[in-house]
């Protein structure tokens, strides 16, 4: 049997997960927020418990989250999307 070491340009389901779990954090939860409950967020989306850790992993790897033992995964940032054009003025933006 030959095993492929090229990896392949289709996102694995774990990847998706964390995709998906990104982009909710972008738009719907603040830094100190908690997510669901694993076994309510492997539910939803139709995988065991491991292949949802691995998402969480790759957030926390991120930057995004950290697990809390016996509390949960908190939410640590949410990032500042700074638009940029010919016309910003950075210090004149942050005080509008």
């Amino acid at each position: 049997m030959h095993l492929s070491t090229h990896p392949t340009s289709y996102p694995t389901r774990y990847q998706e997960i964390a995709a998906k779990l990104e982009q909710e954090l972008r738009q719907h939860y603040r830094c100190g927020d908690y997510l669901p409950a694993e076994q309510q967020l492997a539910a939803r989306f139709e995988v065991n418990r491991h292949t949802l850790r691995r998402a969480i992993d790759q957030l926390v790897e991120k930057g995004w989250v950290q697990r809390r033992q016996g509390v949960g995964v908190l939410v640590l940032m949410r990032p500042f999307d700074y638009p940029l054009n010919a016309q910003a003025r950075f210090s004149q933006n942050l005080l509008d």
